[in-house]
């Protein structure tokens, strides 16, 4: 390819990137999705929102649980049976189904008491 070509293929990108990035600011700054944005989610919607959020707060759970279990093994607190049974309960909260959440919550907010506990 030819340096001319090069610079036309450049010279065609730059100008898709203009269009494309323009037509992605347009529905921002339409009226209709601006009076939406302020009106609560019902019915289905409002269902499948509310799922998902429950489900990022489950992995985002899963996820500190995981974290403290390697510190906890780091320093060997894994074999201690009062933190390792905190740990067993957390788990087994965060990976049953139906999760209950607010179980889950305080399970791993009492395994990270045990390890924080033990490495003050």
């Amino acid at each position: 390819m030819a340096i001319a070509e090069v610079d036309q293929a450049l010279a065609r990108l730059d100008a898709d990137h203009g269009e494309i990035a323009a037509n992605l600011a347009e529905p921002e700054d339409d009226p209709g999705v601006r009076f939406l944005d302020g009106v609560p989610l019902t019915g289905a919607s409002a269902t499948r929102d509310n799922a998902l959020a429950l489900l990022d707060r489950r992995d985002e759970l899963r996820v500190r649980v995981d974290a403290y279990r390697v510190k906890g093994a780091r320093l060997r607190l894994s074999e201690d049976p009062a933190v390792d049974a905190r740990y067993r309960r957390a788990y087994e909260l965060l990976h049953s189904a139906p999760c209950d959440l607010a179980a889950a919550t305080r399970a791993v907010a009492e395994y990270q008491r045990a390890i924080t506990e033990k490495t003050a």
